[in-house]
């Protein structure tokens, strides 16, 4: 019996439900699933931090890509050999029905870190431990993770088209500032775990990007000083080839549903040393026109880039300009572009951080937040700057429209 459920289990994390079903009202059935009390155990702990693991890496791919597919870094063109999604077409356009297959899909598999990131947090009072290490390893998954789930839901997600957020749990909606003030409540809480110096910076530079992007820029300050610096090793979510990076199977050599904006080789063209972090690929059109297509991540099992020093430089060189901090914010985003052998801007401002973090974070999900936060959105009035809380969540939580 013991086997049978670890088997499930195992099912249920690391083959995540690629299915309409909403994880976050339509909960319930998964729960009656994966609560046996055999799992309730320190010899099931780790395997349980490893299905957070996974599930984080699968999450993260997929809404970053339905993110840059919105954002105007990435774009759907019929004339790209194999490009035939709907979905990815309307979500390019920002014309996104609330049934988007692919949104929901992103959708429920936040919902779903979510959920078992929260749940493995509540099975640690219902187990015994004999191990110190591996119950703190517990929390500061369930903690860390969870608030990522959270932060997801605040940065890429909307009940309207310039409305962020999202609700939890069959609960009401929870606008992005205050979804944000979860996710930094639990990164918080995640410290207390950890003595790692490395993930401590880590959890840092989340908090720094949790502030700025909610636009506590005095915050934001505060802890990106505390973040990564340059030569510290990134954060990653790992993939296998059971579950494969969304970049590689949607908007790489997998697949190309998603292609990137022209103004990329034209950086390259402009200066040729900008491939070092502008990874990216061609292929001829059916039009015969050159598209190019994300190459940061050339295999199915690409480990994806979580948070870099490169961008903890960047936000504290954006949060220098804007008055927050005092340093040096043209020494900060010169230490980057040198990192990828580009040479140094003699000035920095607003504009040109906005330029840097466009090419330094490429194929991130990130220019989605950027485009709303410097207010230079490319679509036409009405249309979606967030993925939309699913037509699924709508009709089954009582307590949102």
């Amino acid at each position: 019996m013991k086997k049978l459920n670890l088997i499930i289990k195992i099912i249920i994390l690391s083959f995540i439900s690629i299915t309409c079903r909403d994880y976050v009202t339509n909960v319930e059935p998964l729960v009656t699933a994966t609560e046996d009390s055999n799992l309730n155990n320190q010899s099931q702990v780790q395997f349980l931090i490893n299905g957070v693991e996974t599930n984080f890496a699968y999450t993260l791919g997929q809404v970053d890509v339905c993110a840059g597919g919105l954002s105007d870094a990435f774009f759907f063109d019929n004339n790209v050999p194999a490009a035939t999604y709907p979905t990815f077409e309307d979500i390019d356009l920002g014309n996104i029905h609330l049934a988007n297959a692919s949104v929901a899909d992103a959708y429920n598999s936040v919902g779903q870190l979510r959920y078992y990131s929260d749940d493995l947090i509540r099975r640690i009072d219902l187990i015994s431990f004999s191990d110190t290490t591996l119950k703190n390893s517990a929390l500061f998954t369930g903690y860390f993770f969870g608030g990522y789930a959270r932060y997801l839901y605040a940065t890429y997600f909307g009940l309207n088209p310039t409305q962020g957020g999202s609700p939890i749990n069959n609960g009401p909606f929870i606008e992005s500032n205050d979804m944000y003030n979860l996710a930094i409540n639990d990164f918080k809480e995640s410290l207390k775990y950890i003595n790692d110096a490395l993930m401590i910076k880590t959890v840092n530079s989340m908090l720094a990007k949790s502030y700025l992007y909610k636009a506590d820029y005095d915050s934001a300050a505060s802890y990106a000083a505390q973040g990564l610096i340059n030569g510290d090793t990134p954060f990653q979510a790992f993939h296998n080839s059971n579950q494969l990076n969304y970049w590689y199977g949607d908007a790489g050599q997998g697949r190309k549903q998603f292609v990137a904006d022209f103004r990329f080789i034209n950086y390259i063209d402009a200066d040729p040393n900008e491939a070092g972090r502008i990874k990216i690929g061609s292929i001829m059109g059916n039009n015969n026109v050159m598209y190019y297509y994300q190459l940061v991540y050339p295999n199915l099992d690409s480990p994806q880039k979580v948070i870099t020093w490169q961008e903890n430089n960047l936000m504290r060189a954006e949060l220098i300009l804007r008055g927050a901090a005092s340093g040096d914010a043209l020494g900060l985003v010169n230490e980057v572009r040198v990192s990828h052998g580009i040479a140094p801007l003699s000035s920095v401002d607003l504009d040109i951080i906005y330029i840097e973090r466009d090419k330094e974070l490429f194929a991130s999900g990130n220019r989605l937040a950027d485009e709303r936060r410097f207010n230079k959105w490319h679509l036409g009035p009405g249309t979606w700057q967030y993925l939309p809380v699913t037509e699924s969540e709508r009709n089954g939580n009582p307590n949102i429209n």
